[in-house]
C-alpha cells in the first residue's frame, strides 16, 4: 500500500490518495469531487482511491 497526499489545483482541497498495488481496479480519470477538476488518469492496474482529508478554500456556485 502507497499513501500520499493530494491538493486540487481548482479549490485547494486536500485529498488522501491511497493505491493498492496488491488489487486491479478500474481505468480512468479522477476528479475533484467538488469541482470536477481532473487530479489524475489511472490506468487500472492498482486499485486507488480517494478521500477528501481538508475542505476546500471557498466553494462559488460558479463551480459547483
Amino acid at each position: 500500500m502507497r499513501t500520499d497526499d493530494v491538493i486540487c489545483p481548482a479549490c485547494k482541497a486536500g485529498f488522501r490518495r491511497i493505491e493498492l498495488q496488491s488489487q486491479t481496479g478500474s481505468a480512468g480519470e479522477i476528479r475533484c469531487l467538488l469541482y470536477g477538476e481532473l487530479l489524475e488518469v489511472v490506468d487500472g492496474s492498482t486499485e486507488v482511491a480517494y478521500r477528501l482529508t481538508v475542505a476546500p478554500e471557498k466553494i462559488s456556485n460558479d463551480n459547483c
